[in-house]
């Protein structure tokens, strides 16, 4: 179970029992490095990157951070530091140097400096397109915001800029792999790990349209994401899977695809699949627990086609459609994508390139599009809970346990009933959330305006 995330002085990381991807890859013979954001925890320098795994480290501790200043403020607190690091010292030299570019050079030096004789994990987990500083949330080089003066809204249009950043980042990473000869045997894969906030607390303007919700919602906004797998070790490539899959699986997925046995792993909620990717073949995985949350009072879980929600988050603000988008801006430059750096690398190295109707069928195939005129059955999770035929419904407009008919009542019954039980397996055997309050040891100002290891140096 989760509940939040850890904020700024909060003495806690993930526990240090747990055994992390990169420690996994090295004993099968891999060099792990981490660039960008960590998020786990740095009170003690035990729970940072390079005693977690990782060789080398290059980025910030908190979950966010300035894009030039690289200064973080603290959420709850009046507290506010620095916060960029190459390993455990802070970086002076970053400042007033782009986030998006300093992580993009970090990378594809790793990857020009590396070996290939020995297997490579690099974790690059860019800060883009999150907000920066509550005065200033969206922040890009002028010239690049500059290229949308068709977007209208001003917020959007910086959103464009950093996005546009993390675009050209993606390709100079893909390019680099290419120039040093390392596409034949690479696992590239590129993923969000939530929706996007376009209101509330660290807003962005992202859109997350026709799904209802954003970020720390339950809501298919907050939890439904992009993401693709790029290999020449597929068999199948250029298509659209429609695989049900939990952000713990890629730790045996990954493991497996490096060569290890997943029996190795032990007990984990985790189930890889690599097998499915390979040959496009039928996810293993049936049910994921999106989370239970007892301390906010919500929980929501699927099983196959169906999504059972039961309370919410922020006692419902969130709990609506929005980031509707002009008809305009739908419209996709498909020139761009087939004149792209990446699309010229797949041409030389697949002999099968890209063509414009290949992209608009993927992206047609890809869009979900709802019924806004249709009557819905309206959810109010915190009254009774809610069930939707996610798959049939991927909006959550229609809340079949709303009034049910004679027809289904029997039916939805039973799920619910199946639902209630499922979630109560879980919590049995689930770890209770660490969240712990924050502390004034954690005071940058403590320590040269810098965020630190503060418990390690009380001790010194």
């Amino acid at each position: 179970t989760q509940h939040n995330v850890i904020l700024e002085p909060e003495p806690w990381g993930l526990p240090l029992n747990e055994i992390l991807l990169p420690e996994r890859l090295n004993k099968l013979g891999y060099t792990s490095h981490a660039v960008g954001k960590w998020h786990l925890g740095y009170f003690k320098k035990a729970y940072t990157p390079t005693y977690r795994g990782f060789k080398s480290f290059y980025g910030f501790w908190n979950g966010y951070q300035d894009y030039y200043t690289h200064m973080v403020q603290a959420t709850f607190a009046s507290f506010e530091g620095f916060d960029m690091r190459r390993d455990l010292n802070p970086d002076w030299s970053s400042v007033g140097k782009y986030s998006t570019h300093l992580f993009t050079k970090e990378a594809t030096d790793i990857i020009s400096k590396h070996n290939n004789s020995v297997p490579l994990f690099l974790y690059l987990a860019h800060l883009a397109p999150h907000a920066g500083t509550y005065e200033n949330p969206l922040q890009a080089p002028q010239e690049d915001i500059n290229k949308f003066q068709s977007i209208k809204d001003k917020n959007r249009r910086k959103y464009a800029g950093m996005i546009t950043n993390l675009d050209d980042s993606v390709a100079e990473v893909f390019n680099a792999l290419h120039t040093n000869n390392m596409l034949d045997n690479t696992i590239f894969i590129f993923v969000s790990d939530n929706g996007a906030p376009t209101n509330g607390i660290h807003r962005n303007h992202g859109s997350n349209w026709p799904l209802k919700g954003e970020k720390a919602t339950p809501w298919e906004g907050g939890i439904r994401t992009a993401a693709f797998v790029w290999s020449k070790l597929l068999t199948k490539r250029k298509t659209l899977p429609n695989q049900l899959m939990h952000i713990s699986d890629w730790l045996p997925t990954l493991y497996e695809a490096a060569g290890g046995n997943t029996k190795d792993l032990g007990a984990i909620d985790g189930i890889s699949m690599w097998k499915s990717f390979l040959n496009s073949k039928k996810s293993p995985r049936k049910q994921v627990l999106h989370n239970i949350d007892d301390i906010t009072g919500y929980a929501a879980i699927r099983d196959t086609n169906f999504k059972y929600i039961k309370g919410s988050t922020f006692l419902g603000y969130l709990d609506y459609w929005s980031g509707s988008l002009s008809p305009s801006a739908l419209n996709y430059n498909v020139d761009a994508v087939l004149n792209s750096t990446t699309a010229s690398i797949l041409s030389k190295i697949n002999g099968d390139p890209l063509t414009s109707s290949l992209i608009a069928s993927l992206r047609n195939s890809s869009t979900v599009r709802c019924d806004f005129e249709k009557d819905m059955r309206p959810c109010k999770p915190f009254s009774k809970p809610c069930l939707f035929h996610i798959v049939k419904d991927p909006c959550e407009q229609v809340n079949l346990n709303y009034k049910p008919n004679s027809k289904i009542r029997k039916f939805v019954e039973a799920k619910i009933d199946y639902f209630e039980t499922s979630l109560e397996k879980f919590r049995e055997s689930a770890s209770k959330p660490m969240n712990v309050r924050g502390t004034k040891d954690a005071n940058p100002a403590l320590y040269n305006n810098t965020w630190v290891n503060w418990e390690d140096q009380k001790s010194i």
